[in-house]
């Protein structure tokens, strides 16, 4: 009897001591936090700069053949039109971002849930002191009401990406030999933001 309380003990010990090992929900949050921030914007190297006037000659500006997607952007209350030239609305400026050649419509994305956190059995290089696995839901933060018409849906590539429902990720995290920090140690995981606009010439 004394035997089993023994082992019974050594192994809620043991379950105690892996669990408070554990990374905790703010490490966690902390590591991937780089990972989630920066903006998602309609691209394209047409937007990047205003007014823009659509030319027959791709020679002496934008080609008209473009005229769809300042279209689009103009119904979405971010252009207006004038003849065939388009300028920033003060919803425009508000949204645009030279240096991203594009309008952003929401700012990085947040962890939703983390579903599942346990140990890696896969070797991660000699410098990694443990790592885990982490099973978690990422959603984009709120996006802008005219992110959300059909105009810009249809104008964008990869209209997926104008969305707010969490999408499931499996990540590696670990700490170094060494150091206490937790860190990001999976190479593949990244966040596919923004949408690209086609160009015509």
């Amino acid at each position: 009897m004394r035997i089993r309380e023994i082992a019974l003990i050594t192994a809620s010990a043991l379950l105690l001591t892996a669990c408070s090992d554990s990374p905790s929900d703010a490490d966690i949050q902390a590591a991937l936090q780089p990972k989630l921030e920066g903006p998602s914007c309609v691209r394209a190297a047409m937007f990047n700069r205003f007014p823009v006037t659509l030319s027959d000659s791709v020679m002496t500006g934008t080609s008209s053949a473009n005229q769809p997607a300042f279209d689009a952007l103009t119904d979405a209350g971010l252009l207006a039109k004038s003849d065939n030239t388009y300028s920033l609305t003060d919803n425009g400026r508000a949204a645009y971002v030279q240096q991203e050649s594009g309008f952003c419509y929401a700012q990085g994305y947040e962890i939703a849930k983390i579903q599942n956190i346990a140990t890696n059995s896969n070797p991660m290089g000699a410098a990694v002191d443990k790592s885990w696995v982490v099973t978690v839901d990422i959603r984009q933060k709120t996006i802008a009401d005219w992110a959300n018409t059909p105009a810009i849906e249809k104008l964008a590539r990869n209209p997926e990406n104008l969305s707010e429902v969490p999408k499931t990720y499996t990540v590696v995290v670990g700490r170094l030999k060494g150091e206490q920090t937790l860190k990001l140690i999976d190479p593949r995981f990244s966040i596919m933001r923004g949408v690209g606009v086609n160009q015509a010439f």
